[in-house]
């Protein structure tokens, strides 16, 4: 063991450095604040249902942002007026009417002025639900919030115009993530019906206004164990924009016939770069699903 982590510890030497630009990032999500990220799959077979709170006592208009696997403009919008204190729940299976093509993606929700400006406001919660119709089974996970800060950190007035300039949004920077338990593959619903999935998320923010936000590449190391604390996996994995795959395309066939565990790592120079991993399985109707948490890396 002491020997393959001697492998893991210096499997990022390699790794291109990313410039810091921008603002400190944050280590991860937090509950609430001026953004909400959400992960949706409006699929054939699949919906999310997204909810959006607003904390404050004052009423806000929130735009709400679709966009597709390769973040390709312009989004999908939708506005929604909230009084204080009220949240509202978007089905995106249901927004197909409405124009939104059957896929994944990243959607964004940030109240707006009255001109459709970004602006700053700690007001929004919310969560999310995806619906797996082929088996019966669901998972969801908090919204990722996030607030912009000034370059140094410190917070713009309420109200502030979001240009990614002046008063940014901090990249969520989580350059070490664990998968602690998965099940077997093979006891669960097939890859192919969600049965067990690793979904990646890489962007950018975008400078200037309207806000927006763009496909960016994450080069991840994988190191994957058995259950029994055995070396199954050693080996790496790039994703750009979302990708949703399974635990053996990303290592291999061995998963098969045991559960196991999995580390990822990426470079901790993120710049703008938010880089992300949900995982989600299901076995009949009974389904899970998490953010993978950070865990701090030592160089």
């Amino acid at each position: 063991m002491l020997a393959a982590m001697g492998v893991l510890a210096v499997a990022n030497i390699g790794f291109a450095v990313d410039p810091p630009t921008g603002p400190p990032p944050i280590f991860g999500p937090d509950s609430s604040g001026d953004q909400l990220v959400f992960y949706y799959d409006a699929r054939d077979g699949f919906t999310t249902f997204l909810t959006v709170r607003n904390r404050s006592i004052a009423t806000k208009v929130v735009q709400v942002s679709f966009y597709g696997p390769e973040f390709a403009n312009p989004p999908f919008t939708q506005t929604i007026t909230l009084a204080g204190g009220g949240l509202h729940i978007l089905d995106a299976g249901a927004l197909h009417a409405s124009g939104l093509p059957p896929r994944v993606g990243v959607a964004f929700a940030t109240v707006i002025d009255g001109s459709g400006t970004g602006i700053t406001s700690w007001a929004l919660s919310g969560n999310f639900t995806v619906a797996n119709l082929a088996t019966g089974s669901a998972w969801g996970a908090p919204a990722l919030a996030r607030s912009a800060v000034h370059d140094d950190g410190t917070f713009p007035s309420p109200g502030s115009i979001i240009d990614n300039t002046v008063v940014s949004l901090p990249a969520i920077c989580m350059p070490g993530l664990e998968l602690a338990a998965y099940y077997d593959p093979d006891a669960l619903a097939p890859s192919d019906d969600g049965g067990n999935q690793l979904i990646f998320l890489s962007f950018e923010d975008v400078a200037g206004t309207p806000l927006g936000v763009q496909s960016a590449t994450t080069d991840w190391s994988v190191y994957g164990l058995r259950s029994n604390g055995s070396l199954l996996a050693n080996t790496g994995f790039s994703g750009t924009g979302v990708v949703v795959t399974n635990l053996v395309t990303v290592l291999g066939a061995d998963p098969s016939g045991s559960s196991g565990s999995i580390l990822f790592e990426s470079t901790p120079y993120c710049g703008r770069r938010t880089s992300l991993i949900f995982f989600a399985e299901a076995l009949g109707t009974f389904g899970t699903g998490y953010l993978l948490p950070h865990y701090p890396l030592v160089f």
